[in-house]
């Protein structure tokens, strides 16, 4: 199934994003099996450090939702289901009948206190550059306080039936929904996706996306993505899949506030799935 290209704009980051390094911390849901059978046993990894690698397990206390949407219905798994080890969780979960599933997990806010100095570090690495530009030009602050959560989905096909689950908003505060089943597509089509903050669209939110066994490297030798975006007016982006893999769709949306505790807060996203 080929998209019209004309359908939704696409912007490429131009400059220092075109080769922004892979985030530090992010998190990641990533299927044993992204195509598998009905009423079978199943695992997902929750990984937490970079899309390759994970540096810790999540306590149970952390995850503010669980969450499996199939077949129009969504479920929550007991706490029993996971199980962790030295650098990672998993969800063991059964699937039933055929469709296309989504899994989600959402993590409680966390706060982190950074220097200034730190702070600007760690937004030109991570590439929230919107942030790094007002702060630099406006912010006096010598210490900041980050209020910050995270909110990932992995895509999983079962059996032969196609569902609309994939698209699935499952009520997080930043959301990155898939427009296409990805199961529908091959190498060679075009995937679009709509991100949305408090259930409304995001323009020119950065996003990033890359595959499993993607290697492209700056002039730093830092890894960098196969795709570097921003949203369109409504919230929209769109990319061509280029290899048969395990892809994923990442963000961090990042505000100024004034609530008391926190002089910002961010909300990191992201969704995975496979390209066969």
């Amino acid at each position: 199934m080929k998209l019209r290209t004309t359908t939704y704009a696409v912007v490429a980051v131009a400059g220092l994003l075109t080769a922004m390094p892979a985030l530090a911390h992010e998190m990641f849901l990533k299927a044993k099996e992204y195509v598998v059978e009905p009423t079978s046993d199943q695992v997902v990894r929750l990984v937490n450090g970079t899309f390759d690698k994970s540096e810790n397990s999540i306590g149970r206390d952390r995850m503010a939702d669980v969450s499996i949407a199939a077949n129009g219905r969504v479920a929550s798994p007991p706490a029993d289901a996971w199980y962790d080890d030295s650098n990672s969780s998993y969800l063991r979960y059964r699937t039933g009948e055929s469709g296309t599933y989504v899994v989600g997990v959402s993590t409680r806010p966390s706060m982190i206190e950074l220097s200034r100095d730190d702070f600007i570090a760690y937004l030109r690495h991570d590439g929230i550059l919107d942030t790094l530009a007002t702060f630099e030009d406006d912010s006096k602050l010598s210490e900041v306080r980050e209020r910050y959560s995270k909110h990932v989905r992995t895509v999983v096909q079962v059996g032969e039936v196609r569902s609309a689950d994939y698209s699935k908003p499952l009520g997080y505060p930043v959301e990155i929904l898939l427009e296409q089943n990805p199961y529908d597509l091959t190498v060679g089509d075009e995937l679009s996706f709509r991100v949305l903050f408090q259930g409304k669209p995001v323009a020119n939110q950065i996003v990033r996306a890359s595959h499993e066994g993607f290697h492209g490297h700056d002039a730093s030798d830092h890894h960098a993505n196969a795709y570097n975006l921003r949203t369109d007016a409504d919230g929209r982006a769109r990319f061509a899949l280029t290899a048969k893999a395990v892809w994923y769709i990442a963000l961090i949306h990042m505000e100024k506030v004034d609530d008391g505790e926190a002089d910002y807060e961010s909300n990191w996203a992201t969704v995975t799935f496979r390209v066969k």
